[in-house]
This record gives structure tokens, sequence and C-alpha cells, in this order.
């Protein structure tokens, strides 16, 4: 009897030692036995994005097409505050001039419904207003998108690159957008934008984008064929007699043909992206 227990009880424990090896293994297990992970979880975390407030204006008013399609477009980047202030009216050609005195500001919206402030001015006023009378702190202005193309001498005239100078003037980073006059592409001139936004996006946050310039973004209208890529040239001093920047017959362009400026390039069809210096001091009325 003392055997037999012996026996048995040796035969318990063989049995308790084999369990408990096998709770204990992992890829050494026999078939068919349980395995237990013991490696540590990899947690990859999306790297952190500052957030940065957009004030958007241009010189079409507040209720244009274009305004509202960059408005929206930048509205779908992440951590990004869009703040609309913009003329209650068109306000084409008035440059970077001020009106003298108190400027009238009411609520107002986009033609989808964006609501924004409308300002009884220029689109100069309407940056000031945005700073001076909302208290806003933009980390950016982005102006447009505009009804017909500001390259060359006209850049000079443009509420919508004017607006941007009085930005930059006021160490606030800047960029402006403009489409053609005919059936306007406000969707590819915003998305110009958008991308120069996204890849210049840590800088502006950190406050380290250059104030001294406009980025100044330009999109042909094609009168047959499809627009071409767009390149970096200077602002044309002139447009030569004889050049439309307006329309292009965008199928003629040979593959080979290299812009010299922003003229040239809008009138062989390319989009183009340029730089307008700031003006020491802005226009007056």
């Amino acid at each position: 009897m003392i055997t037999t227990r012996r026996t048995a009880a040796l035969l318990v424990a063989t049995a308790a030692l084999l369990v408990g090896g096998t709770a204990c293994s992992s890829s050494g297990s026999k078939p068919g036995a349980a395995s237990v992970d013991r490696s540590a979880a990899t947690v990859t975390t999306a790297p952190a994005i500052d957030p940065i407030t957009i004030v958007v204006t241009d010189d079409d008013g507040i209720d244009a097409p274009g305004i509202d399609e960059l408005a929206r477009q930048l509205s779908k980047l992440p951590e990004v505050t869009v703040k609309v202030v913009a003329p209650a009216t068109d306000q084409s050609g008035t440059g970077d001039k001020t009106t003298p005195g108190e400027v009238a500001h009411h609520p107002g919206e986009t033609s989808s419904g964006i609501e924004g402030t409308a300002v009884e001015g220029t689109p100069a006023d309407s940056v000031n207003v945005a700073l001076d009378e909302l208290g806003l702190k933009p980390d950016l202005v982005a102006s447009g998108v505009n009804k017909g193309q500001n390259v060359g001498p006209l850049a000079k005239i443009s509420g919508t690159v004017g607006a941007a100078l009085t930005a930059a003037r006021r160490g606030i980073p800047a960029v402006a957008g403009s489409a053609g006059l005919t059936d306007p592409d406000y969707e590819l001139g915003a998305k110009y934008v958008v991308e120069w936004v996204k890849a210049n996006r840590a800088r502006i946050a950190a406050g380290r984008m250059a104030t001294g310039r406009v980025v100044n973004f330009n999109v042909p209208h094609c009168t047959s064929g499809e627009a071409q890529p767009l390149v970096d040239v200077p602002t044309a001093d002139a447009i030569p007699e004889g050049t439309s920047p307006f329309e292009a017959d965008c199928a003629a362009t040979p593959a080979s043909f290299t812009p010299t400026d922003d003229v040239d390039a809008l009138a062989h069809g390319f989009s183009a992206r340029s730089v307008v210096t700031v003006p020491t001091r802005p226009s007056t009325d």
C-alpha cells in the first residue's frame, strides 16, 4: 500500500510539472500546445500637429465663389481654424489702399454659409479690422481665390495681393491666389494655396516664415488643352504688347518650353508661383 501510494504521488507530481512547463512554454512548445507572446506591444504615435489660425480674405467680396472655395479647402486641414474677414462688396483693383477713419463691419457669410465678418471697406481694411477690431492673431493670412490673374504689374493694383501685402507689412506671413477671368478654376487655385500651407506648416506654426514678401499663385485659363504644371518664376515688370496672361492655347505649348516670368507662364498655360515684395509704405486713398 505504501509503495502504491508513493507511486501515485510521484505520478501526480510529474503531471503537475508537465502542465506547468507547458504553460510557460512559448515558440518551443509542442504542436497543439498553448503559447504566450510575452513581447512588448509596439505603439505608433502620430507626430503632434501644432494648431494654426488662418484669416481668409479677398477683394471680390465675402460672398464671392473664390473665397468660399479657399475657406472650405483650408478648413479641411487638421488643427486649422479659419476666420473669414473680407470686404462686404467687390473691391477689385484697390491694391493695398486703406480707408481713413473708422471702418464699419458686421457679421457676414460666404456663399456656402461659412460665417465671417463683412467689412465696409477695402481688402487692406479687412486685414486691419481682423487684427485691430476683432483682435485676431493669425499665423497666416490667405487672400483669394481672385477672379482674374494678378501677374506682372497687375499684382501691384490687385486688392487680393494688397490684402496679403498689408498682412506681411504687419509681420504676418501671407499668400495670395488668383484664377482666370473666364470660367475661373477656383478649385485649382485654392489647391495650390493649400498645398503650400501644408508644405510650410511647421514654419508657419513656429513663426519662422519670412514676412517681407507675399507668395502669389496664379492659374491659367486654357482655351484648349489642359493647364501646364506649376512653375516658380519671377514677377514680370511689364506685359509685352500682344501677350495676354488671361487665356492661353494650352495645347499648343511645346513640352520643352520654359517660361521666363509669371506673365510668360500664364500666356503659355502654366500655373505660376511668384513672389511680390512688400512696399515700404501702403497706398492711401
